[in-house]
């Protein structure tokens, strides 16, 4: 799928979190994946206060999905149009959760909101277990991060997209998760928790660190992007596996 309708379909399902650490402010991304269930990293929330929940970005899904572009270039959205939130600035609140993987060392989390319209568009998630992924299954195919990192002179967080490749498929030391996919974009602080999107139509995985060493900046490591079955895991643990995300059977927490 090209990447700009990547981000057409999937941005209007991005939020932006932000949390209060240790009096500290911060922000995190998250993904709606269906019945007001939203995906990020454990580390945006854990020892965290949510503060506030918002999606940015509704009218994407519209110009993508349900109206596409007249022949004179306009969209046409009426009140009776599908929406994505109820509220019209986006804001949801937290209905239940957080919910974390139950290995403590994988970087992956959920939440459950309300304030989703029902008919609200989802991150489709992938198929791709860890023992189905084979060397050169991925490795320089086009991928789509979303998220949101702080924007020096902005007035609220935006929604930003970044495109990149996969640059190898990786096992990390520490993690109970091994496979990562490593991207080549820069993984600026605030896309933890985002979605990196495969050119295939669905989601690689959650965003959750960067890979560098003697403690230089965070921009010079590579995004590392968990796999899905992470994502399978953690959902399942909790029973929250929406019914829209069911297209095989869920994976049993190991």
């Amino acid at each position: 799928m090209d990447i700009r309708e990547l981000y057409l379909q999937n941005g209007c399902c991005m939020a932006y979190v932000a949390v209060e650490k240790n009096g500290d402010p911060g922000i995190g991304s998250a993904f709606h994946i269906g019945d007001g269930v939203f995906v990020t990293a454990r580390h945006v929330l854990e020892d965290a206060t949510i503060a506030e929940i918002r999606l940015t970005d509704s009218r994407l899904f519209y110009r993508s999905v349900l109206y596409p572009k007249e022949e004179n270039g306009s969209y046409t959205i009426t009140k009776d149009s599908q929406k994505v939130t109820l509220d019209f600035d986006g804001r949801v609140t937290l209905r239940d959760g957080p919910f974390y993987h139950p290995e403590a060392s994988v970087d992956v989390a959920a939440f459950r909101v309300d304030g989703m319209a029902p008919e609200a568009p989802y991150v489709t998630l992938g198929g791709h277990y860890d023992d189905w992924i084979g060397r050169g299954d991925f490795e320089t195919t086009d991928v789509l991060v979303l998220g949101y990192p702080p924007i020096p002179f902005t007035t609220e967080p935006l929604l930003i997209a970044a495109k990149t490749h996969v640059n190898a498929v990786a096992d990390l030391r520490g993690t109970k998760s091994p496979v990562h996919f490593i991207l080549s974009a820069i993984p600026r602080g605030g896309f933890s928790g985002g979605v990196a999107m495969s050119e295939y139509g669905f989601a690689l995985g959650v965003v959750t660190q960067s890979l560098l060493g003697d403690n230089l900046p965070v921009e010079l490591g590579y995004f590392a992007t968990t796999s899905i079955e992470a994502i399978y895991e953690c959902l399942d643990h909790h029973g929250i596996l929406p019914k829209c995300q069911e297209f095989d059977d869920t994976i049993a927490a190991k």
